[in-house]
């Protein structure tokens, strides 16, 4: 096409051409011309990872990491452990008595972060799955200053003794603190002839803790915190702190309409006491899941965690398992899923029942036939 004249104002060269491409015939060609053009945007692979996270992760074990990765990255701008951990001078002297609950909550290395996440995914897990997240709460809680109170005693005694200014000025701090109650825990309840395998050694399950609190010690020193934190845990599994023991009835209280958990009840991941999965969450190969609906997969890893629906709903009593070494040790003999009732063994047994099911229905059927 020759253009002459564009505007008024503007002239073109009579012999300058413009080429105009092929145009789409109808509105539909242009619509498949876009779609075809411009797919979904792909998935955001941090997001992705994020949800997945807060799908299969249970409540208190998701806000304890949570708050530990904040401690880390607080870490660049400021020190956490000179503000959060348990040093007795600070704690007693200074009567900051928050650091008796706070210090399993500071991290301040990439390593420790890394080896926080690899032992408090698998044990918090499968715990808090089996407990529930209330009571996994108070005996996270429960185990923290338990340990922490120790560490104090110890380190005053230690301090009056020797007069060594080092013992105030100790640290009692990281999540590991409190795993290895809970590891040991789980080994004093657990049968006595069962094992665990550390790497390729084959240790007795109650002497496990020891060599794991040995090999800590090998590689990061000795620690007074970690040791105490094994002794508490011993005195767990072995019942010594019973008398501090929260009931399932007020853990129910908690999670009822106007108890002081409501809040968290429909929260993602939380855990009620009458959903806890008991001695299913250690099983070998199990999802471990925690909430009314099971997975109906085979697969190693957590199923999805969600808010149930009924906190009524069962009355049973979550309980450590008791077998292989791999889980916490039975408070109840008879687990979760046994039945309260027997079921008929005989045909004389089984043929009584069905001759009174038979009666119901014709009696149900009579009084019909009269109503009509």
């Amino acid at each position: 096409y020759r253009i002459l004249k564009q505007d008024e104002n503007t002239t073109i060269d009579p012999n300058q051409s413009i080429t105009l491409h092929a145009m789409p015939a109808n509105i539909n060609d242009i619509n498949s011309a876009s779609s075809s053009s411009s797919g979904p945007p792909d998935a955001n692979p941090v997001l992705t990872a994020y949800e997945s996270y807060v799908r299969d992760t249970p409540l208190v074990t998701r806000y304890v990491l949570n708050a530990v990765v904040i401690s880390y990255f607080m870490s660049f701008f400021v020190d956490p452990t000179f503000a959060l951990a348990n040093i007795p001078y600070f704690t007693l002297f200074r009567f900051q008595l928050y650091r008796v609950i706070t210090s399993p909550l500071v991290c301040s290395s990439i390593l420790n972060l890394f080896f926080a996440f690899m032992g408090f995914m698998n044990h918090g897990v499968k715990l808090e799955q089996s407990m529930g997240s209330a009571l996994f709460g108070v005996l996270f809680f429960k185990l923290t200053i338990f340990t922490n109170l120790l560490f104090l005693v110890v380190s005053i005694l230690l301090y009056g003794l020797t007069n060594n200014d080092g013992y105030l000025a100790g640290v009692s701090v990281g999540v590991w603190t409190v795993l290895l109650s809970i590891i040991a825990t789980e080994c004093a309840q657990a049968p006595p002839n069962s094992k665990r395998k550390l790497f390729f050694l084959e240790i007795p399950v109650l002497y496990y803790p020891l060599v794991l609190l040995a090999l800590f010690s090998l590689f990061a020193g000795f620690k007074l915190a970690y040791c105490l934190g094994v002794a508490v845990g011993y005195l767990q599994g072995f019942g010594k702190l019973d008398r501090w023991k929260v009931k399932v009835e007020t853990a129910r209280k908690w999670e009822s309409e106007r108890g002081c958990l409501r809040g968290f009840y429909s929260r993602a991941g939380y855990i009620s006491v009458s959903s806890a999965s008991g001695p299913n969450a250690w099983a070998e190969g199990s999802g471990g899941g925690g909430n009314n609906e099971s997975s109906s997969g085979g697969g190693g890893g957590p199923v999805a965690v969600r808010a149930p629906t009924d906190p009524g709903a069962s009355s049973s009593t979550p309980s450590f398992p008791s077998s292989g070494g791999q889980s916490l040790g039975g408070g109840s003999k008879r687990g979760l899923l046994s039945r309260g009732s027997k079921s008929p063994k005989t045909k004389e047994e089984r043929a009584a029942l069905l001759e009174r099911a038979a009666e119901r229905r014709r009696q149900q059927r009579d009084e019909g036939d009269s109503a009509v």
